[in-house]
């Protein structure tokens, strides 16, 4: 392989229009792209390759901690230069990044995937991404191809994956590796590998700084790294990752643009009214801008851009200015409000972009643009971060003329993902439902994150596996949840736990948690019910029966794991119970000063974990079978969790044994679902759960954990009705109590916002969420009646018990289910109700009128029922 970097080249310009193997409209900008993905080669071409680093790369080496969290400086660009041998008929390109890359050939950028590679375990694992590229070539004997690549810290040598009081970042210098395999006219086949020898590398291009959470620095004066070779010299080997490198197969990111968001709000604001000492005051609005009207921003003003809705993005522009003017531009969630108020929690004047709850607001999320010497309008878009916002707030060093701009939706859930959608006759549970799918959009990126917006951004397992089963229902997650599951596996502990975390990162790699340690047994039980999927179940039943026999031989007891837990659970995170943790109610200090665990709450998180502890037999029970292993060791592990959950939590009355937890929702729910009480006891639990929602107004209690499990075991135990009241209710807390104070997205606390006080503590507040979001699975498989067999998983079988409420007014569902479309759809005219439904072609049903108890088997075919 010839080196060719140091000589001129005529290259084509990356905003030039070209007919390349693919386009989109991207934002402002039609993007042209070459290469197609395709299938990795065999995976011994690595040995014909090593990482590959900048010998100039800046190396970060402060101890991280508070606001010192920043990435090194400077992208890291590679080139090289390949002089065809032979005429050549076929090049495929495999790639793999430390950091977040991007590809070209001869100028033009490769793929539309977005961030790559994604989030992984930072030291066993790397995905790879492998392009068709023949269309992008000069095929011709003896003629030049240029490859290059930007290499910035994203998801390797940021923060993201770098703990506090850390010496630098866990990455260290950001690497490049990759193999190119020609095919030519002959039927020959040569492979070329990153080296030193006949690859260039340097810190170079106008990203001057970029990371998930910092944001992107981008100086439109200095041309990308191929066309400034002399920045580029020999590379240095990289010998950080000593992990595998497996191709990706799932939750690879890309942008939105079906679903680009345009303004719905603009206006500019320069001086601020009602200053007090104890407000900020208000925004003075000079102009307030119409759809499609050029924008205008001028030195010392402020532009707010309300999109109207918050979402996992990056803003797109189509703008001019003079060369070397500076922009910033700061996403937010929030407006602030109430004259600024500083006792309701606001950062500023009303109307002015809150970012306080991003928690390094002055740190990081920002994005900062130097125009170029341009005549006409240019097209800009952050590439190697994102941001999580409904609102921007823009400022220029000089006179801004703002043609265009856009939200641009950053998702691994694809446009052809999407399965499903229902709609109902209420627009506030419409409303519900589209916060929900916006959460689930906005939070499948690469890893399950919690949030997309302040500096966390991690794969939460309890958030994920709460919410798996009404994510299915909305897209199509079978290959996102393959590539998630060897995050858990590369994060399992030796003994056995899973992690509050996973990928492992800055922080919550804590195991053995009651309700996120459980997510590595959930969420491959979920995904094999929802899509009939074994290859999930063969994939992780190692570490899940590794996982389980811990559990089993401890009993999930909190003091046997206290080496693993750290004697800390966050249990039903965020109820609005007694012994909740992170309000600091589940905790005590003793007489000798220290803080711990009252006694109380350790046996509510016993409990808890004994009822995961059964929850997770019966699944793994259900994955046995279907896969022929043997079921019955899990059938026994079920049963005497049950008995020990009998014999040490309750009285034979169905009251608990520890008073407090009577005085509560969530533990009544697990022991109903778990089915620990019958006869009179049981009687007893419900009317007491029942006095439980009356004395709280109709109002849950419950946190993250009850919450997944709460509005179906109301409904298995005759208590439908109240899983009504609570799914209207609009008081605090209540899901529509967000939707009412203008909620787009689900949020973190049921009280991230109150319309009386202001914002929620800040330390952690989030408007984007997914979790709550659980509430649709009840909404699709109990009010329309869609719901999978675990006996005949992949919907070949369906349980359809629709229970309707005509304050719904009508519902109709539709579901590309993978047995095929599954619809259900309903109606009240004055008392008569009236039901069409449709089963799938080789599929059966089970049908349950409401209000009745008789079970009527149909084959395929639609079908309408009235009553």
């Amino acid at each position: 392989m010839k080196a060719n970097i140091l000589k001129s080249i005529a290259i084509v310009a990356l905003v030039a229009f070209v007919p390349l193997t693919g386009c989109e409209k991207q934002g402002n900008v039609v993007k042209d792209y070459a290469g197609m993905r395709t299938s990795a080669l065999d995976n011994s071409a690595w040995d014909q390759s090593i990482w590959i680093s900048a010998v100039n790369a800046s190396v970060v080496t402060d101890t991280i901690k508070g606001n010192v969290c920043r990435a090194a400086d400077g992208a890291s660009f590679f080139a090289s230069t390949i002089k065809n041998e032979k005429k050549v008929t076929s090049v495929k390109w495999m790639t793999a990044g430390l950091g977040v890359y991007e590809l070209y050939i001869n100028g033009k950028e490769v793929g539309n995937e977005f961030l790559k590679p994604g989030f992984t375990h930072y030291a066993k694992t790397k995905r790879s991404f492998t392009y068709d590229v023949t269309d992008a070539i000069d095929n011709k004997a003896d003629n030049e191809n240029l490859f290059a690549v930007q290499v910035t810290p994203g998801w390797w040598a940021d923060k993201i994956v770098t703990p506090g009081d850390h010496v630098g970042m866990i990455g260290k210098k950001c690497a490049f590796r990759g193999v190119l395999e020609y095919t030519f006219a002959d039927g020959s086949k040569k492979l070329y590998g990153t080296n030193v020898e006949d690859w260039k590398a340097g810190i170079a291009g106008p990203v001057l700084h970029a990371a998930i959470f910092d944001g992107e620095v981008y100086d439109a004066r200095i041309k990308p790294g191929y066309e400034t070779p002399e920045k580029l010299s020999k590379p240095e080997q990289n010998n950080e990752f000593n992990g595998e490198i497996l191709s990706s197969d799932g939750a690879e990111i890309y942008l939105r643009q079906d679903l680009a968001l345009a303004p719905v709000k603009a206006y500019v604001w320069k001086d601020v009214e009602g200053v007090t000492d104890d407000a900020f005051g208000k925004v003075v609005i000079s102009k307030e801008f119409t759809h499609g009207e050029e924008i205008v921003v001028k030195q010392g003003e402020t532009l707010v851009v309300d999109f109207g809705q918050n979402a996992a993005a990056v803003p797109s522009f189509e703008f001019n200015a003079k060369e070397g003017t500076v922009l910033t531009c700061l996403p937010a969630e929030l407006l602030n409000d109430g004259n600024g108020a500083k006792s309701r929690g606001m950062d500023g004047p009303e109307g002015s972009c809150h970012r306080t709850n991003l928690r390094t607001p002055d740190q990081g999320m920002q994005l900062i643009y130097t125009f170029g010497n341009n005549e006409g309008f240019v097209s800009f878009y952050p590439r190697c971060t994102f941001f999580g916002y409904r609102f921007v707030s823009v400022t220029a060093t000089d006179e801004v003329r703002i043609k265009s701009i856009q939200s641009v939706p950053v998702t691994s859930i694809a446009k052809d993902l999407e399965i499903g959608t229902i709609t109902t006759g209420n627009d506030l549970i419409n409303q519900l439902i589209s916060n929900t799918i916006w959460g689930e959009r906005s939070n499948y990126l690469s890893v399950t994150t919690d949030c997309p917006q302040r500096n966390e951004r991690l794969g939460w397992t309890a958030d994920t596996q709460v919410f798996t089963e009404t994510g299915t229902f909305f897209a199509n997650t079978d290959k996102f949840f393959h590539k998630w599951m060897r995050d858990m596996r590369d994060s399992q502990s030796e003994k056995g736990g899973f992690p509050g975390v996973a990928p492992t990162a800055q922080y919550g790699g804590d195991m053995m948690r009651v309700g996120w340690a459980d997510a590595g047994i959930i969420v491959p039980w979920t995904v094999w019910k929802q899509f009939g999927d074994n290859q999930i179940v063969d994939e992780n039943w190692e570490a899940m029966n590794k996982y389980m026999t811990y559990v089993n031989d401890t009993k999930y007891d909190h003091k046997a794991h206290i080496e693993e837990n750290g004697n800390y659970q966050w249990a039903d995170w965020l109820s609005y119970e007694p012994l909740e943790s992170c309000g600091g109610l589940a905790f005590e200090v003793d007489k000798s000063g220290k803080r711990g665990p009252k006694a109380d709450a350790v046996d509510y998180w016993n409990y808890l974990s004994a009822s995961y502890w059964a929850i997770d037999a019966g699944m793994m029970r259900d994955m046995a079978t279907a896969t022929g292993r043997d079921a019955t060791v899990y059938q026994k592990m079920e049963d005497d969790a049950k008995a020990y959950l009998k014999a040490t939590f309750l009285n034979e009355n169905g009251e608990f044994k520890v008073p407090i937890l009577n005085t509560m929702q969530t533990p009544a729910l697990f022991a109903l679902k778990n089915n620990l009480v019958e006869g009179q006891a049981k009687e007893n639990m419900i009317a007491r759960l029942r006095d439980n929602f009356k004395e709280h107004g109709n109002c849950l209690q419950t946190g993250f954990l009850g919450t997944s499990i709460l509005m179906q075991t109301l409904t298995d135990n005759g208590m439908a009705d109240i899983s009504y009241e609570l799914l209207f209710q609009r008081k605090n807390p209540s899901w529509l109590y967000s939707v009412d104070n203008g909620a787009t997205t689900i949020w973190e606390r049921w009280n991230s916002y109150m319309i009386d006080k202001g914002m929620g503590p800040s330390g952690m507040n989030s408007f984007n969420h997914y979790a709550y979001g659980c509430v649709c699975q009840w909404i699709w498989e109990t009010a329309a009646g869609i719901a999978a067999d675990p006996a005949v998983p992949g919907f070949k079988h369906i349980i359809m018990r629709p229970v309707p409420d005509k304050r719904l007014g009508y519902i109709k569902a539709e579901y590309n289910s993978a047995a095929g479309l599954i619809k259900s759809e309903w109606k009240y005219d004055g008392d008569k109700w009236t039901w069409s439904f449709t089963v799938p072609e080789g599929a059966t049903a089970s049908v349950t009128l409401p209000g009745e108890t008789e079970v009527k088997e149909y084959k395929s075919g639609s079908y309408t029922v009235e009553k």
